[in-house]
């Protein structure tokens, strides 16, 4: 069995064709909440920089970089507790999200997570 992260995986990075995060957290409202909540984070770290954008967007950008990327404090405790309540293991989400921001194709990403949401 192919694991939920693992859909979500491919679906970032091929062109596997998935109906809606129902679908990918196997019709599971709760695991959809949380996983959306994650995906809103890896929207709002990707989000292109402007010269001009105004400082909402750069406030929810480092406010959603700080919460994925923090190591110790409520904080922390709430970004992993989220990632459990999705299924999806926070080691590896925060791979991933490493993985979304070095890879020079974030249009591509925000994209495929857009169609998700």
């Amino acid at each position: 069995m192919v694991s939920f992260f693992d859909l979500f995986k491919n679906h970032l990075t091929s062109d596997l064709e998935i109906q809606s995060l129902y679908d990918v957290t196997e019709k599971d409202p709760r695991k959809s909440l949380f996983f959306a909540v994650i995906l809103q984070a890896l929207l709002d770290i990707t989000k292109p920089k402007e010269s001009v954008e105004s400082s909402d967007i750069k406030l929810q950008r480092d406010q959603a970089h700080a919460w994925v990327f923090c190591s110790v404090g409520v904080t922390c405790d709430n970004f992993e507790e989220t990632c459990e309540l999705a299924g999806l293991p926070p080691k590896l989400v925060r791979t991933f999200a490493l993985k979304v921001i070095n890879s020079g194709d974030t249009n591509d990403v925000r994209r495929k997570i857009n169609s998700l949401l």
